[in-house]
């Protein structure tokens, strides 16, 4: 097997819970073009639902170890660039999506630390729905100020959502924590591969991501929470215990046989809102069915969602 040539392009994807990361990097293999894209996908829970909601047939797929890359990196972390640059036929592009509260600088500080690596830049993604609520609470507001202020590219996703008035407090917002990044309005996840891959993010004309100790632990603001099922489930039972989960409960993503069908569905529920599709036929389903869910850390999170998908599960 040869060497590879020339050092590998990695671009970081960023975004809080909810934003739209992996829509996007769905978008982005669907329409890649020829390019090769290898996926490193950061799942913050112990069941693989980002993995099996990614489309991978043009695309490889890599599974950091459960929790957030920028606290639980070390030799994990290597081992996957190890795979990614060892990997044959060898990959044009490799592209992270963090968790949901992962400070991307930190990883894109270890691609710089690899010889075989080039960082091509951070993009984060901004749910225009959400982030004005995110920020007024302030365990989690430091962490969409760190995505925000250390992009090279900023998105501006769910632009359907919200009145122009509000994309533009919003865009005004994240220009007061980064102003060098250009801001860029999507919808649904869409974004032209030539921009997200392409040269227009310049990262050498940006100051590099301060190496400063990692303070905090995320396990000491968040809770996680998971259930594998084979049962099948009643969706409107579903939506209906989703729809009425407390507000500390911030994302809940799973994969389910709905009852009476058999066929696989994905459901989500973004801050208030619950969205329950069929599963692509695309995903690279893993086999197992299950819920995860991420939340404000409280004595009875874990309570709290057991008690709701007993009645169901």
């Amino acid at each position: 097997m040869m060497k590879r040539q020339e050092p590998l392009p990695m671009t970081v994807l960023a975004g809080f819970l909810g934003s739209g990361k992996t829509t996007l990097v769905n978008h982005l293999l669907r329409h890649a073009d020829g390019l090769r894209i290898m996926v490193l996908v950061n799942d913050f829970g112990e069941l693989p639902i980002d993995q099996d909601l990614i489309a991978a047939k043009d695309g490889d797929i890599l599974t950091l170890a459960n929790g957030c890359a920028c606290c639980s990196m070390g030799a994990d972390l290597y081992k996957a660039f190890s795979t990614a640059l060892d990997f044959y036929p060898a990959p044009d592009h490799l592209l992270i999506e963090a968790s949901g509260v992962a400070e991307p600088k930190r990883i894109a500080n270890f691609a710089r630390a690899e010889p075989d690596l080039t960082l091509n830049g951070i993009v984060t993604i901004v749910d225009a729905a959400n982030l004005q609520t995110t920020l007024e609470d302030q365990r989690l507001s430091e962490i969409v100020e760190a995505q925000i202020s250390s992009a090279h590219m900023l998105l501006l996703n769910k632009c359907d959502l919200s009145p122009q008035q509000d994309l533009e407090k919003c865009a005004g917002v994240m220009r007061g924590m980064n102003d060098k990044a250009p801001i860029i309005k999507i919808t649904h996840g869409t974004l032209s591969g030539e921009i997200f891959f392409g040269e227009e993010m310049n990262v050498v004309q940006l100051p590099e991501a301060s190496d400063d100790p990692h303070s905090h632990t995320h396990e000491a603001d968040f809770s996680r929470w998971s259930v594998a099922t084979e049962a099948e489930i009643d969706k409107a039972a579903l939506k209906k215990i989703l729809s009425h989960l407390p507000p500390s409960v911030l994302r809940v993503k799973g994969i389910f046989r709905a009852a009476g069908e058999g066929d696989l569905w994905i459901a989500h529920r973004v801050g208030t809102h619950v969205d329950i599709s069929p599963l692509p036929a695309s995903a690279s389903f893993s086999g197992k069915t299950g819920f995860v869910a991420i939340g404000i850390k409280s004595p009875d999170f874990t309570s709290i969602l057991d008690t709701a998908f007993h009645s169901i599960t």
